[in-house]
């Protein structure tokens, strides 16, 4: 069976001054991470290091929204984050997820490296990583291409982007109308906000990077 391994680290964590406030706001984030995507994960988000943590989830979940959710809580501070599909060969703690090890974890840890040697100048913190090649080529490129929307943003946009987070809005098609009255916009507003900033475009690129994952599971069990 496969699964999604996620390794993460803070981006210059050793740099930081207030480093046990940041270690302490990173246990929080993943508690609360856990508990939001208790359904999907398999092992839950655990701290490996001070500055780094990892997890394994079921590979039906949209791993870029959990992804997408642990950097809005961990905001001011950057994270790198290496993706692994693939199998688990040791024995799986639902509770902790140091020990597990695994093609999953080695695709994380190769997506980690991946983002070490190609971050779009320092533009990209992600990457993904299967036995497919070609997959996970085209995958990164979609990654990256919506690491180029995001970072143009300005914070009028980044504010429409958090607030979809917020409401668990992760899609092209949603009532605007209903996100313009939580944010108390009017609707024309909302709508040149997400024009400006192709939030929706950013929400095309990290679905298909999903479907092409998971149609690639389901093209090896037929």
């Amino acid at each position: 069976m496969n699964y999604l391994a996620v390794i993460g680290d803070v981006i210059d964590s050793k740099s930081l001054e207030n480093r046990y406030d940041v270690q302490n706001n990173f246990k929080a984030c993943l508690q609360a991470i856990n508990e939001k995507y208790k359904e999907e994960i398999v092992s839950k988000f655990s701290l490996t290091l001070g500055d780094e943590f990892q997890g394994l989830l079921s590979p039906q979940v949209n791993i870029f929204q959990v992804i997408d959710d642990i950097i809005l809580l961990m905001k001011p501070y950057q994270i790198r984050f290496g993706i692994g599909l693939g199998q688990i060969l040791t024995d799986i703690n639902p509770d902790v997820s140091i020990g597990a090890d695994g093609p999953a974890y080695w695709n994380a840890r190769q997506a980690i490296n991946y983002i070490h040697e190609k971050n779009d100048y320092g533009q990209n913190h992600l990457a993904f990583q299967s036995d497919n090649k070609l997959t996970s080529k085209v995958i990164n490129s979609l990654l990256a291409a919506g690491e180029a929307i995001k970072n143009n943003w300005v914070t009028s946009q980044q504010e429409v982007f958090e607030t979809m987070l917020s409401e668990n809005i992760y899609a092209e098609d949603f009532n605007q109308a209903l996100l313009a009255k939580e944010m108390k916009l009017d609707p024309s507003a909302l709508s040149k906000r997400l024009k400006s900033s192709s939030i929706k475009v950013y929400f095309r690129t990290r679905l298909t990077a999903c479907d092409l994952y998971q149609q690639g599971l389901e093209e090896e069990t037929k």
